[in-house]
């Protein structure tokens, strides 16, 4: 019988997991490495550069892609600590090492490479290319700003000065829409403050703006196809109107039914006698407001659900009509409520494409004023420059043909992070450029 310890179980397991890593960071394969925090991902995709360099991959056609600076930083320390390790190392520990590294005895050459690695990385014209996307962004459009359509020697805004900017616009679009009620700017100014609690207002803002590409294409499209665009999204039909369906609300109950509710429920329960006081408001309130206000408290939650074990079983002895009666109520008033919910949000996107539209175009007008791009830009004029069918100059085939040949492995660090516009850069290099390399 063989009894397994604690100690050689994980044992195994460390065995098994760098097992693993060594088949991630195999330059041979395409790999996807998702792991917890702190178990390696990054040691493999610094082993990966390695094995790279050691099989005779040049420094400047790697590109190692990471989340941040002090990412970037802190990889390109762990390459270059490792490599000039290898350059003072015994021949017996220097084998051992890459042993270790590949799984597999090094060759003569890797040896003698790896010796090497050290002062050619440094002598690599740019230095070992490990970087932000956005970085990498920014070193693309300045070497073709006339092919991306920006002006040679733009800047960079920072998120201090790009959040300045934006703020400034937002508050020149507010202003202007404050002052002017009767356009579609202050209209819609009007629809989404009646939405806005607290700091909601900006929160919702600035959400908008970030999305810039659906904003573009929803103002595009003009304010009669976005409606009719999100009612299809929202089951509306195109004739259903607020008026119309709070009318339909007050009507799920005739006047001669809710005074038959109210009676009987004033004899009952403790809740009963609530929902009978909501009625009765019902019958006498004066408003359409006050009245559907009544009705909903009688028929629904505060939560917006429908009331449960409203009716009592006395009640439902003495009357059998009333709860079937009161259910159906309940559900058709629900799935009104819905639709009037759904329309509601209907305009309130509406007015928020219109509002934060009107800020976008003031931002882009302030950025291009001041030659600047920010980090958004940077991957969206990128992504552009490398798509043909993206780029209307035609110069991404222009692009393309001095990039080819520059880059055969593309590595990306934090990738649960990259955003998908971050991603539609690093596909559009990787269909463009890759022949048999990894990425």
């Amino acid at each position: 019988m063989t009894t397994t310890t604690p100690e050689t179980q994980a044992a195994r397991l460390s065995a098994r997991a760098r097992q693993d890593q060594r088949a991630a960071a195999d330059p041979a394969v395409s790999a996807w490495v998702a792991a917890n925090a702190g178990t390696g991902k990054t040691q493999v995709l610094t082993d990966r550069i390695l094995r790279l360099l050691v099989e005779g991959t040049r420094p400047e056609r790697i590109v190692a892609l990471t989340y941040t600076k002090a990412a970037a930083a802190e990889m390109s320390k762990r390459v270059f600590d490792r490599l000039a390790r290898w350059v003072t190392m015994e021949t017996a520990d220097l084998e051992k090492v890459l042993a270790e590294l590949a799984g597999a005895p090094p060759k003569p050459e890797h040896l003698k490479r790896a010796r090497q690695l050290f002062a050619a990385a440094i002598e690599t014209p740019g230095g070992l290319r490990v970087q932000t996307i956005h970085a990498f962004s920014e070193r693309l459009l300045q070497r073709f700003p006339l092919e991306a359509g920006i002006p040679p020697g733009f800047s960079i805004l920072d998120d201090r000065t790009g959040a300045e900017l934006r703020r400034a616009a937002t508050d020149e679009v507010l202003g202007l829409a404050a002052t002017r009620p009767d356009t579609g700017l202050g209209r819609a100014l009007t629809t989404m403050i009646a939405y806005a609690v607290d700091d909601q207002f900006d929160a919702v803002l600035r959400e908008a703006l970030s999305r810039r590409a659906w904003l573009v294409a929803m103002a595009r499209l003009g304010d009669d196809e976005v409606d009719a665009l999100y009612r299809t999204l929202a089951g509306i039909a195109a004739d259903d109107d607020a008026v119309s369906l709070r009318a339909d609300m007050l009507a799920v109950l005739s006047a001669s039914e809710v005074e038959g509710l109210r009676d009987i429920f004033r004899t009952g329960g403790v809740t009963e006698g609530e929902v009978a006081e909501h009625l009765h408001r019902v019958l006498t309130d004066k408003s359409e407001d006050a009245r559907l206000a009544a009705l909903t408290a009688a028929l629904m939650t505060k939560a917006g659900t429908p009331r449960k074990k409203v009716v009592t079983k006395a009640t439902v002895k003495a009357h059998p009509h009333a709860e079937p009666l009161f259910q159906r109520a309940q559900a058709t008033f629900e799935t009104l409520q819905r639709q009037l919910t759904a329309l509601d949000l209907v305009a309130a996107t509406r007015a928020l494409i219109i509002i934060a539209d009107a800020v976008r175009q003031r931002y882009e007008h302030a950025k291009a004023q001041r030659a600047a791009l920010d980090f958004d830009d940077l991957i969206r004029k990128a992504v552009a420059l490398v798509q043909p069918q993206a780029n209307g100059t035609g110069g991404a085939e222009w692009v393309l043909f001095k990039l080819d040949g520059g880059i055969d492995h593309i590595l990306v660090d934090e990738a649960q992070d990259t955003s998908p516009e971050q991603w539609s850069l690093i596909d559009a290099l990787a269909q463009e450029f890759f022949a048999g390399g990894s990425r």
